[in-house]
């Protein structure tokens, strides 16, 4: 043993040894890891329930105490594990966390030569973040479709033969056409500024005409009027174009987010701001309350007639925290308790008749539907979304219209 330990050791016995442990540990991965489960036909249980899906980002119910009492059958309550808009948003749409998913943060830095963006983390945001960019070797981006590695309800749906609509959900830019209608989160100020829809809403059609209500005017960046003024129209311009394309449509599944009054919150959450600054947005931020009050409560939401409505008023980046109301025939009367923030999609789904997914974290919350109502069919998986190697358009104009909102520093 002292003389076989004492030897130098060889350089073609050491190389040898790493490449037989790189083999044995690549073999054991193949052998341990599960396969990905064959994609199966969708076959959905005949009906014509239409469901709707309404998410508030940063609901305040101080705010909108001027305002009558949303009416539900329902109430459930969550908790998130994430504030990241962008995380915990693609969780609700895909019933999956973000570690399968692939989102989760919004904030990210395509760095030189490497394919894929990175996210920032507290170690690396300073050079990662600031330093790499003025240097020009990085440029800052955000999270778009091409991130997403799972399927969102949507896609789900269209897939499975029902007619979809997603306006201005986290994920959605550049649309294409997996997912039914899609009008995409970066719609409104494309549309406002009058340049290009390419990748803007899916089919390009239901997109110039959602564009046809964004008024036609050039963003005023910095200030809290340009910031209280661009979260409002945001919001405006997305329950419009909704309001018009599921009158049009009429599809079996709708979904709409609304993320002004998260980000009026956030904005008077500021540390700094002046007294001027915080009377001002906090006056927007009860106006907005009222605005998004008055649409869930009336003939498009909570009034539509639809067999199942499910409206997410969540805390924003602010709270870690939210509520969910349910209306219609399909709901279960006074059913309440907690949450999990993955069945959602499932839940609404299966009442559509779309079989669940065995492969998804989220699974099918009985409490939230009336007896009957979801379907008890199950596939392996819902299918895979693989992602590409991100948009073909420069996302320079999303970055900046996403940092005047607040989300990225």
């Amino acid at each position: 043993g002292r003389a076989a330990f004492s030897r130098a050791p060889r350089p073609a016995l050491a190389l040898g040894a790493a490449l037989a442990a790189g083999l044995l540990a690549a073999g054991g991965w193949l052998l341990l890891r599960a396969p990905s489960p064959p994609d199966e036909p969708l076959v959905v249980r005949a009906g014509t329930a239409r469901v709707v899906l309404v998410a508030v980002d940063g609901w305040v119910p101080e705010a909108a105490a001027e305002t009558e009492p949303l009416a539900a059958k329902a109430r459930f309550s969550y908790r998130k594990e994430t504030s990241d808009p962008a995380s915990f948003w693609t969780t609700v749409a895909t019933g999956e966390p973000a570690s399968r998913h692939g989102v989760g943060a919004l904030e990210l830095v395509r760095l030189d030569g490497v394919r894929a963006p990175v996210r920032l983390t507290a170690g690396t945001g300073w050079y990662l973040g600031r330093l790499l960019p003025a240097l020009g070797f990085a440029r800052e981006e955000s999270v778009t479709s091409a991130a997403r590695r799972v399927p969102a309800a949507w896609e789900v749906a269209h897939r499975a033969g029902l007619a979809s609509l997603v306006v201005n959900w986290w994920t959605t830019w550049p649309a294409d056409g997996a997912g039914g209608v899609v009008l995409g989160n970066h719609l409104y100020f494309a549309a406002r500024a009058g340049s290009r829809l390419d990748g803007e809403a899916w089919p390009p059609e239901a997109g110039a005409r959602a564009a046809s209500l964004a008024p036609r005017s050039r963003a005023v960046r910095g200030g809290v009027a340009a910031l209280a003024a661009d979260a409002r129209g945001l919001d405006a311009f997305a329950m419009a174009a909704f309001r018009q394309e599921a009158a049009r449509s009429r599809p079996r599944l709708s979904l709409l987010y609304l993320p002004g009054l998260d980000i009026l919150g956030a904005a008077l959450g500021e540390a700094g701001r002046s007294v001027a600054d915080r009377v001002a947005l906090a006056s927007a931020l009860r106006e907005e309350a009222r605005a998004v009050a008055a649409f869930l409560a009336g003939p498009d939401v909570l009034g539509s007639g639809a067999d199942l409505v499910a409206v997410v008023l969540d805390g924003g980046r602010a709270s870690r925290r939210g509520e969910l109301l349910l209306a219609g025939p399909l709901a279960r009367e006074g059913a309440a308790g907690g949450l999990r923030p993955v069945d959602l999609a499932p839940t609404l789904l299966a009442a559509l008749g779309v079989p669940a997914s065995r492969e998804a974290e989220g699974k099918v919350d009985a409490r939230l539907l009336a007896d009957g109502a979801a379907a008890g069919t199950t596939v392996a998986s819902w299918g895979r979304r693989r992602p590409g190697a991100g948009p073909e358009i420069d996302p320079k104009e999303y970055v900046e219209n996403l940092r005047s909102l607040g989300y990225l520093r």
